[in-house]
C-alpha cells in the first residue's frame, strides 16, 4: 500500500469516525424530540378523555366529546383506555392495556402521570379527579408520521454518510498526491545521480516545511558526497604523481646502470641518486599509511591519560636535537590550584605527530624564524595556538590545506608532500577537537587548536 493511499484511508477513517458522530447525535435528538411533542399531543387527548367519560353533567361530557369530534384529528391507533382507582391493578390492566409495563402503571399510582412507548407506540396516562373519587385515563396512538419521517432521514443521513466518505477519500487522495509531489521528485531525481554528475541536486523548493528540509538535507549530503569524490580524485592523482616521480628516477639510473659498464665513481653516484629517491618513496609511503590508519583504526588506538603541557615540552626538546638552532617558544599558562589541569585522554603517538608537524611547518615557511606556541585553558577547552612570521598561506589556497598532497602556491622552493596538515587535522578531529587556521601571505600564520576537557577518542 502506497503512502498517499494511507493517508487517504486515515483522513477519510477520521472524517468519517467524527461525521458518523454528529449523525448519531442528529438521529438520538430528532427521535427524542419527536417523542415529546407526540407525548404532549397525547396527554391533550388523554386530559379531553377524562373530561369526556368522567364529566359531573352529560352537558360538560357531549361538548367535550363534540369540540374533539370537529377540531382534533384522530391519530393512527388513537385508544382511550379508563380504569377506576380501585381496579389499577397490574393484571387487570395489562389485560386491558398491550404492552404496557410494571413501571408504567406503579409510576402512574404514585404521581398520577406516566409516558410509555413500544417503538413508535406511545401511551400516556393522567389522573382525573371528580366527585366519584380518583380515576385514571390511559390514551395511546401510533405515530405513524414521525415513523415515516424517521425513516426518511435515516436513508438520508446513511446515504449522505457514504456519499460524504467517497468524496473525503477522493479529496484526500488528490491532497495526498499534491503532498507527495516533491517525495515523487526527490525520488526521481535521486535515481538519475550517479558518480559522474553529483553536481546534480534535487529540488528544494522555497518551503519551510519537512519535505523542503529533507530536500535540502539530501542536497547537503550530496555537496559532501561531491566534496569527498573530488578530494578522491585529487588525492590518487597527486599520490600516483608523488609516487611516480621517484619510481621513475630509481628506474631510469636503473637503465642507465644497464646499459654500459661504468666506472666506480659512476656507479656510486647512481646508487646515491637511486637511495635518494627510495627515500623520498618511503616517506611518502609512509605518511600514506599514517593517513591510511588514522582513517580506518580509530578505535584500535590505545588511549591514555596525557600532560599537554609536557607534550609540548617534549615536542621542543626532540626539535631543538633535530633542528639546532631553532626559535620556537612554548608559553604554557599555570594553573597554582591542580598541576594537572592539562591532563587529556588521547593516543600520545598520534598527538605528537600532529603537533610536530604543524610546528615544523610554521618553522619551513618562516625559514627558521621565531614560532610561539601557548598552552592555555578554561573551564571546559584546552587552547593551542601555534604562531608564525612565514610566508603565509593565499586566501584562495586555505579552503584545500586539508586535501592531501596540496600545496599552496608560493610553496615551491620548499620540499614537501602536503600530507602533514591533513594528518594533524584528522587526528585533532578524531580526538574532539577543532582546528582553524588565520593566514595572510608575507605576515604569517596562526594555527588554533580547541579541544574539550576530558573527551575520549572518537570512533566514528
Amino acid at each position: 500500500m502506497t503512502i498517499r493511499t494511507k493517508i487517504s484511508l486515515v483522513f477519510t477513517l477520521m472524517t468519517g469516525t467524527i461525521l458518523l458522530l454528529f449523525i448519531a447525535c442528529v438521529y438520538i435528538l430528532s427521535i427524542q424530540h419527536a417523542h415529546t411533542i407526540f407525548f404532549t399531543r397525547l396527554k391533550v387527548r388523554a386530559s379531553l378523555a377524562a373530561e369526556s367519560h368522567f364529566g359531573v353533567t352529560e352537558i360538560n361530557s357531549s361538548v367535550v366529546k363534540e369540540i374533539r369530534e370537529r377540531h382534533l384529528q384522530r391519530l393512527p391507533r388513537e385508544r382511550e383506555y379508563f380504569i377506576y382507582d380501585d381496579s389499577l391493578y397490574l393484571e387487570h390492566v395489562q389485560q386491558q392495556v398491550p404492552h404496557i409495563p410494571e413501571s408504567f402503571i406503579k409510576t402512574l399510582k404514585q404521581t398520577g402521570f406516566a409516558e410509555y412507548n413500544h417503538g413508535f407506540l406511545h401511551f400516556s396516562g393522567s389522573t382525573y379527579t371528580s366527585a366519584n373519587g380518583r380515576n385514571f385515563v390511559i390514551a395511546s396512538a401510533y405515530d405513524e408520521t414521525f415513523e415515516n419521517h424517521i425513516t426518511f432521514l435515516r436513508n438520508v443521513l446513511l446515504g449522505g454518510f457514504l456519499f460524504s466518505c467517497i468524496i473525503v477519500f477522493a479529496l484526500g487522495r488528490i491532497f495526498a498526491t499534491r503532498i507527495m509531489l516533491p517525495i515523487s521528485a526527490i525520488v526521481s531525481k535521486v535515481h538519475d545521480i550517479t558518480t559522474s554528475n553529483l553536481s546534480e541536486r534535487v529540488p528544494g523548493g522555497n518551503g519551510k516545511d519537512e519535505l523542503s528540509e529533507i530536500a535540502n538535507t539530501f542536497n547537503s549530503m550530496l555537496d559532501r558526497l561531491e566534496t569527498t569524490f573530488e578530494l578522491q580524485r585529487n588525492f590518487i592523482s597527486n599520490a600516483s604523481h608523488e609516487l611516480r616521480t621517484p619510481l621513475t628516477s630509481i628506474l631510469g639510473e636503473a637503465e642507465v646502470i644497464q646499459q654500459a659498464p661504468r666506472s666506480n665513481e659512476d656507479y656510486l653516484k647512481s646508487i646515491g641518486t637511486m637511495h635518494h629517491e627510495a627515500l623520498k618513496l618511503e616517506e611518502v609511503t609512509s605518511s600514506l599509511l599514517r593517513l591510511s590508519q588514522i582513517s580506518y583504526e580509530g578505535k584500535k588506538q590505545k588511549i591514555e591519560p596525557l600532560q599537554l603541557d609536557e607534550l609540548l615540552m617534549s615536542i621542543k626538546i626532540n626539535l631543538d636535537k633535530r633542528m639546532p638552532g631553532n626559535q620556537v617558544k612554548v608559553m604554557v599558562q599555570p594553573s597554582e590550584d591542580n598541576p594537572y589541569i592539562y591532563t587529556f585522554m588521547c593516543s600520545d603517538i598520534w598527538m605528537e605527530l600532529a603537533f610536530t608537524n604543524i610546528i615544523q611547518n610554521s618553522i619551513k615557511y618562516s625559514d627558521n624564524k621565531e614560532v610561539l606556541v601557548t598552552l592555555s585553558f578554561n573551564k571546559s577547552d584546552f587552547f593551542i595556538n601555534i604562531s608564525d612570521y612565514g610566508i603565509g598561506i593565499p586566501e584562495k589556497d586555505l579552503e584545500h590545506i586539508y586535501e592531501p598532497f596540496f600545496r599552496a602556491s608560493n610553496t615551491s622552493k620548499y620540499t614537501g608532500y602536503g600530507i602533514g596538515l591533513p594528518l594533524a587535522s584528522r587526528i585533532i578531529r578524531l580526538h574532539g577537537g577543532k582546528m582553524k587556521v588565520h593566514s595572510r601571505p608575507n605576515e604569517g600564520t596562526k594555527v588554533f587548536v580547541q579541544f574539550p576537557q576530558n573527551m575520549r577518542l572518537r570512533t566514528d
